[in-house]
């Protein structure tokens, strides 16, 4: 595609061209030719150099036919008006550029060959001298030339850049192939080492928990913790398992999975929106999001209730956290000083990668958390829907 402002200058240039032209031949037409010599010739003038203008209208946006018809006269009238001024042998010479650098040549030729033979038929009614004949002959043949070697330029970068963007292609999928490979082994090391390992110690767990509900003098506070733990297993089992899913790019609708992580923390979910198809990053992020606002809830707002929504709208797909408890009213759990405070923090730098966004902070009552990424950002490669 040619840029506006070159295409512009084009125009003005061919223009200004133009207006030389009809310049050289104005002052080329012999002073002694009759009324009726001077009359052809300027219709002839007239005639030509509006074909030239059309074209030069037409020729990025026009149809074949019409620009073939523009050419077409400016070759003929100007062959035809070369008998009168010799000069105006350019006419047929630039229509044959034109045809040459646009078409394969046998049209090309019969652009250029109109002209030429309406140079001949001009010049042997009017008796002008045979040597226009030949002049305008070598005028539309190297204007062919010059055509020809125009549009096999053209054709060659088109080539080159084409092979350039195969290649580019070529090395997007290298890319992508080498990162499903790697993404696949660490699936692979993730479900052998922490799946195996946890899958292992639920079924200790397990084992344990018989034994204590064989021995009655076992309190209930430490059934409780037992069983807290087992459910925590169980959970982290689940979660390794969804991560070697997440890898493996077969990944839960992020609808049903919010809803489960909901239901394990005793929150409300809603939906709202039309369901779009996610990336597993994406799913996985907003997963994780939710995720640490939950397990917020449960470190610093004990009792606090909780609800969890999700919306697909406005080019966003977004989830939002919101408690009831709020930080820093007392309501702390033994876990609120667990961890290493940076899990907010880990949220918003997983989310930027997607070129989403995240914002947390005190509303009244309670405690909100917002994490989006952009739907177009998010949509997935292999086109799978939410359901």
């Amino acid at each position: 595609m040619v840029p506006p402002r070159w295409g512009t200058l084009a125009n003005t240039l061919t223009l200004v061209s133009l207006g030389l032209l009809i310049w050289g031949v104005v002052k080329g037409v012999p002073a002694g030719d009759t009324g009726a010599q001077e009359l052809a010739a300027g219709l002839l003038l007239a005639v030509a150099s509006s074909a030239w203008a059309a074209w030069v209208l037409v020729r990025n946006t026009g149809s074949q036919a019409v620009v073939a018809s523009c050419l077409a006269t400016m070759a003929v009238t100007g062959g035809a008006l070369a008998a009168f001024a010799p000069v105006a042998m350019v006419f047929p010479a630039v229509a044959a550029v034109a045809a040459a650098s646009r078409w394969t040549m046998p049209p090309s030729v019969a652009v250029g060959g109109a002209g030429w033979l309406a140079v001949l038929v001009a010049v042997e009614a009017d008796g002008t001298a045979f040597g226009v004949v030949v002049g305008s002959l070598a005028a539309v043949f190297a204007g062919l030339v010059v055509g020809l070697m125009r549009r096999q330029a053209v054709e060659r970068t088109e080539q080159v850049t084409r092979l350039e963007l195969a290649s580019d292609r070529a090395e997007v999928e290298r890319t992508r192939a080498e990162l499903l490979a790697e993404r696949n082994h660490l699936a692979r090391e993730l479900h052998d080492v922490l799946a195996h390992t946890l899958a292992a110690l639920s079924l200790q767990l397990e084992a344990f928990a018989t034994v204590v509900d064989a021995e009655p003098e076992v309190s209930p506070a430490v059934r409780e913790q037992l069983e807290r733990t087992r459910q925590l297993v169980r959970e982290g089992l689940d979660e390794a398992r969804g991560a070697v899913r997440a890898l493996r790019d077969d990944v839960t609708p992020l609808p049903e999975r919010l809803a489960r992580l909901a239901e394990q923390h005793g929150a409300t979910f809603a939906a709202s929106g039309r369901a779009s198809p996610l990336a597993p990053e994406a799913v996985l992020a907003l997963y994780r999001a939710v995720q640490e606002a939950l397990t917020n809830v449960m470190k610093h707002a004990t009792g606090a209730s909780a609800a969890v929504r999700l919306s697909f709208d406005d080019g966003d797909v977004t989830v939002t956290v919101e408690d009831s408890g709020g930080a820093g009213d007392g309501a702390t759990s033994a876990l609120g000083a667990s961890g290493a405070g940076v899990g907010l923090r880990g949220i918003g730098e997983r989310l930027a990668v997607l070129g989403g966004r995240m914002e947390a902070g005190p509303v009244p009552g309670g405690w909100r958390l917002t994490a989006s990424v952009p739907e177009g950002a998010a949509v997935a490669r292999s086109g799978r829907s939410l359901g």
